[in-house]
């Protein structure tokens, strides 16, 4: 999600840091919008494997994660971290 055009779009008025900050809080807000949309879609039964996508993606060992990063992680990932 773009913050500002600027800094590459030669037609584009500048911005300041208030405008940037500004759009960057609106397009949190759209992205926690759009996860939460997502993820009511996913079904619950599922045949593919993209319920298992990060069964392998993590190589730090789970007993050096501190409990509150387990409890940070845990709708995410936390299958993994137990």
């Amino acid at each position: 999600m773009v913050t500002d055009y600027d800094c590459w779009h030669e037609e584009h008025d500048a911005v300041t840091v208030t405008d940037i900050l500004a759009v960057l809080n609106k397009n949190a807000e759209n992205a926690c919008r759009l996860v939460a949309a997502t993820v009511k879609r996913i079904p619950a039964a599922r045949e593919c494997k993209c319920g298992a996508a990060l069964a392998h993606a993590l190589i730090t060992d789970a007993k050096v994660v501190p409990a509150e990063t387990k409890k940070k992680l845990e709708p995410i990932v936390g299958k993994y971290l137990a």
